[in-house]
C-alpha cells in the first residue's frame, strides 16, 4: 500500500451525503482540495434520507434497492474507486457495494476505511453486528460517529486503526454568540417528523401539561409523513394555538434566533444530530432514557442533557418548564464548541485519508485538551 506521506487520490463512495454535511464536506474539500473525490447516490435504504449537499460537490453513482429496500446495490465509478490510493466506505453490512469494493480491494492491496456506527442502532448484541465486525476485519480502518465508541472498536480490534469524524452539523462561526437566558417561552423539537422520532409524544405531553393556556409555546421544526398527523393531533387536544410547525429550517442565522427563544429543546425519540445541535446553540435537551440513542449521546457525559423514563415524566417536566433553571448559554455550548463542530469532522476524515493519526487518549479515545502528543496519545 502506498504510504500516506504520497497520498495523490482520495474517494468517499457513500450511500448518500445528507444536507446536514454541507459544512463538513465544505471544510474537507477546502483542505483536500482535488485530491478528493465524492460518489453518492439519491436516496438511502430509508428513502427520506436523501443526499442535499451541493451538487457540484460529487459525483452521483445509482443506487438499487434489493429485498424491500432491506439491501443497497450502488453501481457507477468503481474503476475509479479501485484506482484510488484510499477509499472511505459505508460501514453498513445492508451495502453490497460495501462488500464488493472492500473485496476488491483488499485483493488489490489498497487501503480501504470504513465510516459509520461502530455498532447498529439495535446494539452490539443485534443480529448483523456480527457482519458489521467482519466487514471491518477486511478493510483497513474504521471512522466512527463518536469518541466513547473508540476503545470499543480497539477491543474488537487490537491491531486496527480509529479514527474519529464526529458527528457535526456547523462550523464554530456559524453558531454565533451565545444567547441571553432572559425571554425564553419555547419548548422545542428539531428533526424529521417520522413515527420513529416519536413527536407525538411531545404534543400530547405538552397538551397534557396544560401550558396551552400562558405564554409557553411548543415549536416544532422538520418536515416528514407526520406533519399533518401531529397538526391534527394538536387540534384534536386543544393545544393548536400554542404549536407552531416551521416546516425544514436549514439557515443557522434562522435556527440560532429559535433556539435563542428556547428554554428547552426535547426528543422523545433516539436522539443525534439535533442533540448536537440544540447543545451547540446553548439549550439543554430534554430526552428519553429509554431510546437507542446514537453516539452524540456522549455529550450527556459534559451535562445539560436531561432524561426522563415515560409520558408521564415528561408531562411533569413540562408542568413546571416555568421554574426551570437556565443554565448560561456559553456553559451549555462549550463541549461542542471544544470537539463537535463541523471542522472537527472533516479534520478526522481528512487525517483518516492520510493516515495520520489523532490525538486520542488512550484511556478514554477522546481528543488531548493540548496539540501536543504524550505518551498516552496515539
Amino acid at each position: 500500500m502506498k504510504p500516506s506521506g504520497s497520498l495523490t487520490s482520495a474517494v468517499l463512495y457513500l450511500a448518500v451525503v445528507p444536507f446536514y454535511r454541507q459544512e463538513c464536506i465544505d471544510a474537507l474539500q477546502e483542505a483536500m482540495g482535488d485530491r478528493v473525490t465524492i460518489f453518492t447516490g439519491d436516496r438511502h435504504c430509508d428513502p427520506t434520507v436523501r443526499t442535499g449537499i451541493r451538487s457540484d460537490q460529487y459525483v452521483a453513482v445509482s443506487n438499487r434497492f434489493i429485498a424491500g429496500r432491506r439491501l443497497l446495490l450502488q453501481t457507477g465509478h468503481w474503476g475509479q474507486v479501485l484506482r484510488a490510493d484510499v477509499a472511505i466506505l459505508d460501514l453498513n453490512p445492508r451495502s453490497l457495494t460495501a462488500w464488493i469494493l472492500t473485496l476488491a480491494r483488499w485483493a488489490l492491496r489498497r487501503r480501504t476505511l470504513l465510516w459509520g456506527h461502530l455498532h447498529p442502532r439495535a446494539g452490539a448484541d443485534s443480529r448483523t453486528n456480527s457482519l458489521r465486525q467482519f466487514l471491518r476485519r477486511i478493510s483497513n480502518g474504521t471512522v466512527l460517529y463518536g469518541y466513547d465508541s473508540v476503545l470499543l472498536a480497539r477491543a474488537a480490534l487490537p491491531d486496527q486503526p480509529v479514527w474519529v469524524a464526529p458527528n457535526s452539523l456547523y462550523r464554530k462561526a456559524q453558531l454565533g454568540p451565545a444567547g441571553s437566558v432572559d425571554g425564553r417561552n419555547l419548548i422545542l423539537y428539531v428533526g424529521r417528523l417520522e413515527p420513529a422520532k416519536k413527536v407525538d409524544q411531545l404534543v400530547r405531553a405538552f397538551a397534557a401539561a396544560g401550558l396551552a393556556g400562558n405564554s409557553t409555546r411548543l415549536c416544532i421544526v422538520g418536515t416528514g409523513s407526520m406533519a399533518d398527523d401531529l397538526a391534527a393531533l394538536a387540534e384534536t387536544l386543544g393545544c393548536a394555538d400554542a404549536v407552531d410547525f416551521t416546516g425544514q429550517v436549514t439557515d443557522p442565522r434562522v435556527l440560532r434566533d429559535i433556539y435563542d427563544r428556547t428554554i428547552l429543546s426535547v426528543s422523545p425519540g433516539y436522539a443525534g444530530l439535533s442533540l448536537t445541535q440544540s447543545l451547540g446553540f446553548g439549550v439543554p435537551m430534554l430526552v428519553s432514557r429509554h431510546e437507542p440513542h446514537a453516539p452524540e449521546i456522549e455529550l450527556a457525559g459534559f451535562g445539560n442533557v436531561l432524561f426522563y423514563d415515560d409520558q408521564t415524566e415528561l408531562t411533569e417536566i413540562l408542568q413546571s418548564i416555568n421554574g426551570f433553571q437556565q443554565p448560561e448559554p456559553s456553559e451549555v455550548r462549550r463541549p461542542v464548541l471544544d470537539y463537535y463542530c463541523a471542522e472537527d469532522m472533516a479534520a478526522g476524515l481528512q487525517a483518516a485519508c492520510e493516515g495520520r493519526m489523532q490525538n486520542l487518549v488512550l484511556a478514554t479515545g477522546w481528543p488531548l485538551s493540548s496539540v501536543d502528543i504524550t505518551e498516552d496519545a496515539v
